[in-house]
């Protein structure tokens, strides 16, 4: 088994760029109201509910990466890898 680096497994030949679609609503649940954030890709399905403190940091974690990118698309040679 290969160490994740970067967050994610660059080890991992099945991870790589492919369509996928995200869909938000929000669930009454016995805990209260949470964000169902569901990420669909042609291989797997992935939901999980957020508290409004977690959606938060969730959106903070993805807009700092956000604006790290630059848009380019290195090769692996030149990305590190």
């Amino acid at each position: 088994m290969s160490t994740p680096a970067a967050g994610w497994d660059p080890g991992n030949s099945l991870l790589g760029p492919a369509p996928a679609e995200m869909t938000l609503s929000l669930v009454n649940t016995p805990s209260g109201q949470q964000l169902a954030m569901t990420i669909r890709t042609s291989s797997t399905t992935l939901t999980v509910f957020l508290s409004k403190g977690s959606g938060e940091t969730w959106r903070d974690q993805l807009s700092g990466m956000l604006a790290q990118m630059n848009g380019l698309i290195l090769p692996p040679s030149l990305n590190g890898g």
